[in-house]
């Protein structure tokens, strides 16, 4: 990955940026809505730990620290998807996110929870992204 961003070091054009988003290690939240009030569930795992996530961090850190590129501005955001059902979101998660996985208990209190009369309900996945703003060093504007 350090060598992806040797190589993007040298192809940003004068003046340019690396924009880089990508997902923490943080696990997602998973919650179920009913009505007005937001319910955590539990957390979506994957059978990785995240660690691509984790070489993805370390690997900018890398290059920031060799001089490659300087942070001008950094910060979080939530992607969020939302469900109609859990079925939904399992459906989704098979297609787009083949790695994810939801334990047996976390399953259960979202079937659970789902299954409250509130008739205005969802399931939502909560990812935190990180997103940074890079100027390459050494390439002049």
């Amino acid at each position: 990955m350090v060598h992806a961003l040797e190589k993007i070091h040298g192809l940003v054009e004068p003046g340019g940026i690396l924009l880089d988003i990508h997902p923490t290690p943080e696990p997602p939240r998973l919650e179920v809505r009913l009505g007005a009030r937001t319910i955590l569930a539990g957390w979506l795992k994957e059978t990785d730990d995240y660690v691509e996530y984790e070489d993805a961090d370390a690997a900018l850190a890398s290059a920031i620290a060799r001089g490659l590129f300087a942070v001008e501005r950094q910060g979080r955001f939530s992607f969020v998807t939302y469900a109609d059902s859990f079925a939904e979101l399992r459906e989704y998660l098979a297609e787009e996110w083949k790695d994810a996985v939801i334990d047996d208990l976390t399953a259960a209190r979202i079937e659970d929870l789902l299954s409250a009369p509130e008739r205005d309900k969802e399931v939502i996945l909560r990812e935190s992204i990180r997103i940074a703003r890079m100027k390459p060093v050494g390439n002049a504007a």
